[in-house]
């Protein structure tokens, strides 16, 4: 292996190109550049770091195309440094760090805040005045337009106060209401009429008004709340309006076969009244046959 770092950097494009074209595995970065080393160069002795070099060596990807792209690049980076060791590449590299250094250099003086183009900023108020004495300025002698001026902003200036103040003046007349409201009394909430109790009685009585109405859907409503309620005069159920059937299932005591019908007949009940099902006088006869059995505790 080469001992001057020239020889390592040619040996070090030699494998990138093999890897490169014929698959062939790179090599380990330390057997060709340590992690930093003294190196005579065309400009003299200087200390060279390889860390970044050494790591872009084994970041290289496994296969694919980013292995090419990986391997294209290394060996660029490989070429520029070979060429920096070489004295006409000093000396390109020495007359482009001094044109940058140079840039750099103007950079900073340019960017001092004497050579910076301050724009002017306008005062608000100054440009109102402008545009007033332009639109008013024929009103009065040109004479008096200096006087007109001074007097223009002593008016917005009073202007600006009065409008400050009614702004104020609204903001709190409205925040005084909700003050006021915050240290006033909860009222108590009105009572609301509490709808008529319904009896077994009242409902059965409403089936057969909705069922000389023709209104079996209704009429299979009213006689389904009548059987719950005949239920709970008989302690078989423990009714409540806020319940859903499945729940009130769960609540009935009888046996297997109550319990069979009391379910089936909800179903009935639930596809006609919510699903909207049209009800047969045929359908109705037995719904109504079924809730009167299933009330006296009968299947």
């Amino acid at each position: 292996m080469p001992a001057n770092l020239t020889g390592r950097l040619d040996e070090a494009i030699r494998q990138v190109e093999a890897a490169r074209d014929r698959g062939e595995s790179l090599a380990d970065p330390d057997t060709l550049f340590p992690e930093t080393e003294e190196v005579a160069g065309p400009g003299g002795a200087m200390q060279v770091d390889h860390t970044s070099l050494r790591a872009e060596w084994k970041s290289v990807s496994a296969d694919g195309n980013a292995r090419h792209e990986s391997l294209e690049r290394l060996r660029h980076r490989l070429v520029a440094v070979r060429a920096e060791m070489t004295p006409a590449g000093a000396a390109v590299a020495a007359g482009a760090r001094a044109r940058t250094g140079w840039r750099e250099k103007l950079s900073q003086v340019l960017s001092r805040p004497e050579f910076k183009k301050r724009q002017p900023e306008d005062d608000w108020r100054l440009r109102i005045m402008q545009w007033l004495r332009e639109k008013l300025g024929f009103l009065f002698p040109r004479g008096t337009t200096r006087t007109v001026g001074s007097a223009l902003s002593g008016i917005l200036y009073v202007l600006a106060g009065v409008t400050l103040v009614a702004m104020l003046v609204l903001l709190v007349r409205a925040a005084l209401p909700l003050f006021a409201r915050d240290r006033r009394p909860a009222r108590a909430p009105a009572p609301v009429p509490s709808e008529r109790a319904e009896t077994p009685e009242s409902l059965l009585a409403l089936a057969d008004a909705r069922t000389r109405a023709g209104d079996l859907r209704g009429a299979a409503q009213a006689l389904f709340r009548w059987m719950l309620l005949g239920l709970h005069r008989e302690g078989r159920l423990d009714y409540d309006p806020a319940l859903t059937n499945r729940e009130h299932l769960s609540r009935l005591k009888g046996d297997a076969g109550i319990c069979g019908t009391f379910e089936r007949l909800s179903r009935q009940f639930e596809l006609a009244w919510y699903g909207f099902q049209p009800v047969t006088p045929e359908e109705f006869a037995a719904f109504r046959a079924d809730c009167h059995r299933l009330a006296r505790g009968q299947t």
